[in-house]
């Protein structure tokens, strides 16, 4: 029996591989458990100081806060499987040339979609939703946020939840419509209870020094102290391109796929995992 657990020890040994997992989101953990589990030497490293990408920021919002356990959960298991996650470390190809990974997983997620068709989109007033929500943006207390999807608008309503002044400019005929009834109901009832004023099937036309021109079923110039820019967001795949230029074994999930909801991203990371 000692010589089947040897060799079987040694099997294991010789199947192992080096796993280099970029982006600490929940499809990049989850991809570190899975390959962790099959017995591989793993490493996760994020930009961020903290785990969770943005799916930690979903979390910010009011009533969103229970969505963090997950990653804490995640977090958890890697610790009992000894994966170190390496935090305020941005990868890079030089990175990767050192660490010498047999397999590298892409979890790199997204950017956000920056509307530069809009006159003065670069001026100093404007900010992303995804900055306000990790605290490296402040905002005044007149807030336009240009974009009314569901991360739209739940930014909006953690603004307004600090008792500014925030108005919603979406082309759409409504708020939120890329979410499920039941939390969007509660979503629209905050909102009006925060006051959050909604212009919906209205474009902007122009962001100015202390104004944004907006036209469609309203016409007017909004004044405002900050632009909160919240229109959606694209897979980032730049590194990965990178590396699989350079002849490296790279799979690419999660949003940096598709950008999609956590549900399927979780999965196809532990199957990827898995797949090594």
């Amino acid at each position: 029996s000692t010589r089947v657990r040897s060799s079987a020890a040694s099997d294991v040994y010789k199947r192992q591989k080096k796993v280099l997992v970029i982006g600490a989101g929940p499809a990049g953990l989850e991809a570190a458990i899975g390959a962790a589990k099959c017995g591989h030497s793993v490493t996760v490293y994020d930009k961020d100081c903290w785990a969770g990408g943005k799916y930690r920021l979903a979390s910010v919002p009011p009533c969103k806060g229970e969505l963090g356990a997950f990653i804490v959960w995640q977090m958890h298991e890697l610790k009992k499987l000894n994966v170190p996650v390496i935090l305020n470390t941005e990868v890079t190809k030089e990175l990767v040339d050192s660490v010498k990974p047999d397999v590298v997983i892409a979890a790199t997620g997204t950017n956000p979609v920056v509307p530069k068709m809009i006159p003065g989109y670069d001026k100093d007033i404007v900010v992303l939703g995804t900055d306000v929500l990790s605290g490296k943006a402040n905002t005044g207390h007149n807030v336009v946020v240009i974009g009314g999807g569901h991360a739209g608008a739940e930014t909006a309503n953690h603004i307004a939840s600090y008792m500014k002044n925030v108005t919603i400019v979406e082309l759409q005929e409504d708020i939120a419509m890329d979410e499920v009834d039941t939390p969007r109901n509660a979503l629209l009832a905050d909102l009006k209870k925060n006051e959050v004023r909604v212009c919906a099937s209205t474009s902007v036309q122009e962001i100015k020094d202390h104004s944004v021109v907006v036209s469609g079923k309203y016409n007017e110039e909004i004044k405002c102290d900050t632009v909160v820019i919240s229109i959606g967001h694209k897979p980032n795949t730049v590194l990965a391109d990178e590396l699989k230029a350079a002849g490296y074994d790279v799979r690419v999930i999660g949003d940096a796929v598709s950008v999609g909801l956590v549900g399927p991203a979780v999965r196809a990371g532990y199957l990827e995992g898995r797949r090594i």
